[in-house]
């Protein structure tokens, strides 16, 4: 009888097709060798005690920006990848809007290296898709997809990875869809939000968070961004991937399109369907662009009918810290201000919070969080899923357990919560990476370098 390396024992297993079950989870190396039943024989070198939690696939996030290089003081990515590992995340994609941008197949290689020596966490890098030349050049040397901002200005929205001009985008779409690598693209029509911006300022409005939040979260400015990139999808075939699809009209053309048959994905961020007024009032530009979307309840529900029927594939963090000194700055002269909150520190209870909420089943809570994102991603069944075969990366989680949110105990380097005062409910008490505990009870165990870099998969 073989001897394993690690039971885990007495849990719930979230197992696709059939949700929680009760079953025990027998780890060698780095992968699930089996799900057995409670008390069948089998011999481990270690035995933890799951009993009242439940066993779930670690969090595949396909938005993190670690800042790193050239924004460290704000994080690196070692304190993201501490972040997620507390928070349930076992794999990051992040983002080429750092200094100086991933925009070549040189800065792509001296950003691998800077993560693979720090990051605990499995980690891949959406490349710039802004250079034409440099399209073929960066999937084969690995890079695990692209990334086009259609919004300018400051920080973090850096004007030299915009792209507004549609000829340009589709040039840029069909060298991508030569890849076979996905293009995520941040929608946005920036001169509807120059013209918009400038009524708010002619009609006497501050411009600080609040008109910001107002003006940035204008449906129109993103419904009309997703319906020209899905006209330029239908003529390129690209794999397009929109973020912060929040705007109700934007859902409707997604789902549509699909429905068409074309390849078009989407995430959402939880920052926008979860913070409110109330919070934006008490926080001010911790919580902008947030307050706006919940106010609308025709907005809100079709968020919530498209987490839940597939329109919207995955939730993802958008992890973007920025200094709380930083955040001042949207006070008083929001349009010049870093925007952008820390999400991963309690990234799974957020939407586990949904779940016990009845908002969210927990099969689309793991769907969103883990099985789409390793689709999307070509790492399924590698990644994503908790099967004989499958990578261990796995969180155990009290369900039950409810802390209400601090600015206190963070792994993020810049040390604060959009979500303080905030009650969860569903606590991860340890997360597991390839058959390695790094972070149990919030206390980080997992090594800098431990992560590997996860390549494009062309589909």
């Amino acid at each position: 009888m073989p001897t394993y390396k690690t039971r885990i024992s007495g849990g719930s297993v979230y197992v696709p097709g059939h949700g929680l079950s009760s079953l025990d989870v027998l780890i060698d190396g780095e992968v699930v060798q089996a799900l057995v039943r409670p008390g069948t024989e089998a011999e481990a070198m270690e035995t933890i005690d799951a009993t009242g939690r439940w066993v779930l696939p670690g969090i595949i996030d396909t938005h993190a920006h670690t800042r790193e290089p050239g924004y460290t003081h704000k994080e690196d990515f070692f304190t993201a990848s501490q972040a997620a590992a507390a928070g349930g995340v076992t794999t990051m994609f992040d983002m080429p809007n750092v200094e100086p941008p991933t925009d070549t197949v040189d800065a792509y290689l001296e950003k691998r290296e800077l993560a693979d020596a720090k990051s605990i966490i499995d980690w891949g890098h959406w490349v710039a898709g802004t250079n034409e030349k440099e399209i073929a050049k960066f999937a084969a040397a690995g890079a695990s997809g692209f990334k086009i901002f259609q919004v300018s200005g400051a920080y973090p929205h850096d004007p030299r990875l915009a792209v507004n001009d549609e000829g340009r985008l589709l040039r840029i779409f069909r060298e991508i869809e030569k890849t076979g690598l996905p293009c995520l693209v941040h929608p946005f029509d920036q001169s509807m939000f120059e013209q918009l911006t400038a009524e708010a300022f002619a009609a006497g409005k501050p411009p600080n968070y609040f008109t910001f939040g107002e003006v940035y979260t204008t449906e129109q400015i993103w419904a009309v961004a997703v319906n020209t990139l899905i006209s330029l999808q239908s003529l390129s075939g690209v794999r397009l991937h929109t973020v912060h699809t929040h705007s109700a009209a934007s859902l409707h053309l997604i789902r549509a399109a699909k429905d068409r048959g074309q390849r078009v994905s989407c995430a959402v961020d939880p920052k926008y369907y979860h913070l409110t007024l109330d919070d934006l009032a008490k926080q001010k530009g911790r919580a902008c662009p947030g307050g706006f979307i919940t106010e609308d309840a025709e907005r809100m529900a079709t968020i919530w009918k498209s987490l839940s029927d597939g329109t919207i594939d995955m939730i993802d963090a958008d992890h973007a810290p920025h200094t709380l000194e930083e955040i001042a700055l949207l006070d008083t002269d929001a349009w010049n201000a870093a925007m952008g909150s820390p999400q991963y520190d309690w990234q799974y209870s957020i939407t586990l919070s949904d779940v016990a909420a009845g908002r969210l089943s927990l099969r689309r809570a793991v769907e969103l969080l883990a099985e789409e994102p390793a689709r999307f991603t070509g790492l399924y069944p590698k990644k994503g899923v908790l099967l004989p075969g499958s990578d261990a990366d796995l969180v155990l989680v009290d369900p039950n357990e409810t802390r209400v949110l601090t600015d206190d105990g963070l792994y993020t380097k810049v040390g604060w919560t959009p979500y303080r005062d905030w009650t969860i409910t569903g606590v991860v008490k340890a997360t597991m990476l390839r058959g390695e505990l790094i972070a149990r009870d919030r206390e980080i165990l997992g090594k800098a370098g431990y992560g590997q870099y996860v390549s494009g998969v062309p589909q």
